[in-house]
């Protein structure tokens, strides 16, 4: 039995312009995805009566069409009425959809409006299908064998709709077909010297199986996935490749799931009982953010010395004054001494140290934009590296961020 054609149509004015972003479909791809079903394509167009019905057009090859936005109470919300013209029908009063609505107000306190109530206006031919978490309706209806699919744009109402509603149903109307994936998360190598590296194993893969390159900042998340109406036989086809690939690329990778490098530091650190402390100067404080958006990393994580004039590091850190007028601020003795002085400051297992040159502007000849030193302290002693990460601000400080965790990684894991 063939794969079923999905697509997703987005509508909102504000999605073109960049004020809100479009998360709905990424989310809806990846759902899709682990139940068996595969998204063709995403289109995102704005509140006008002619591109939803081009859109609508354009979609009629598809057996399911998700549609998200343009159900609520305001003038814009012009989605209903233009469904009514494309289906041929006209919208009525839904009195279960009413009560639905009526019900949520109540259950907030609020009184509903007029506005509120035309939202139980809908096309009379639609099946209507409850909203149990706002007041914009969801429908499902049909034409030449395509099904549409309307959800609120919102997007935890859209998701609570598709996990209680609409995937089983999905799953009962269309027929999956089984799919699987592999995530390996590799850094400090990158994307087009990974794929050399794998180019001879990646062209015999078998032609149910692909392999997608991920890039992001330091790091490139490979994603072997595949799908086969034969379950097992693609769980041990995955399983073999995924064994290959990681004998290739061993020395690059971080982690076998699909989780960032200070989640995996956290875990490690966590299953050890260890801690660490970070001093910070170019990275501004972004290595102990990203930690403590971890629940619980109190438990591993000692606190940060954001030193970023550069008396502080002296001040508050213990770097000599003449280490830092003899080598430079941007130097390994620098970075060396801060990654002591925080471990030793904090009472940490592990001291995590950055210094560099994020940019625009800044650099010399001896220590250009982009220049980052990084160390590690514990109590083995300190190691220490120097990278460039380029000329763009953001780019530095995310990069130095990742290779200062797979540095503190690598520390973490020596026998």
């Amino acid at each position: 039995m063939r794969q079923i054609i999905v697509k997703n149509i987005s509508i909102g004015d504000e999605l073109l312009i960049g004020q809100v972003i479009n998360t709905n479909a990424a989310w809806l791809g990846e759902q899709l995805a682990a139940h068996g079903f595969q998204l063709d394509s995403a289109l995102t167009i704005g509140d006008s009566e002619k591109a939803i019905l081009d859109a609508f057009n354009a979609c009629m090859d598809a057996d399911l069409v998700l549609v998200t936005g343009g159900l609520g109470p305001t003038a814009d919300d012009i989605t209903k009425p233009t469904v009514c013209k494309f289906f041929g029908t006209e919208l009525e009063f839904c009195h279960e959809a009413y009560d639905n609505i009526v019900a949520l107000f109540n259950r907030r306190g609020f009184q509903m409006s007029e506005r509120n109530r035309g939202q139980a206006m809908l096309p009379k031919t639609c099946q209507y299908i409850p909203n149990t978490y706002g007041t914009a309706p969801c429908m499902w209806l049909e034409k030449n064998g395509t099904v549409f699919v309307f959800m609120p744009g919102v997007p935890f109402e859209m998701k609570g709709i598709f996990n209680d509603e609409l995937l089983p149903r999905f799953k009962k109307r269309f027929h999956a077909v089984p799919y699987e994936k592999r995530v390996v998360m590799t850094t400090g190598i990158g994307e087009s010297f990974l794929a050399d590296k794998i180019k001879d194993w990646e062209e015999n893969l078998p032609d149910f199986l692909s392999l997608a390159y991920l890039p992001q900042y330091g790091m490139v998340r490979l994603r072997l996935s595949g799908r086969h109406k034969n379950a097992e036989l693609l769980h041990a086809t995955l399983d073999k490749e995924t064994e290959k690939l990681t004998a290739l690329i061993s020395d690059y990778i971080f982690s076998m799931e699909d989780k960032p490098i200070e989640r995996v530091v956290f875990d490690l650190l966590i299953n050890k009982g260890m801690t660490f402390a970070s001093a910070e100067s170019c990275t501004g404080g972004n290595i102990a953010h990203v930690i403590t958006l971890i629940p619980g990393s109190s438990e591993i994580f000692k606190g940060t010395a954001v030193t970023y004039a550069t008396p502080m590091k002296t001040k508050v850190l213990g770097v000599p004054a003449e280490t830092i007028e003899n080598h430079g601020v941007v130097s390994q003795p620098v970075v060396e001494a801060m990654a002591k002085g925080v471990r030793n400051l904090m009472e940490a297992d592990f001291g995590v140290a950055t210094t560099g040159v994020a940019g625009p502007s800044g650099g010399t000849e001896e220590t250009p934009i982009g220049t980052v030193w990084i160390g590690v302290a514990s109590a083995r002693g300190v190691v220490s590296k120097r990278f460039n990460f380029g000329k763009d601000r953001e780019n530095v400080i995310n990069r130095a961020t990742i290779a200062a965790y797979e540095m503190l990684r690598q520390q973490i894991i020596v026998p």
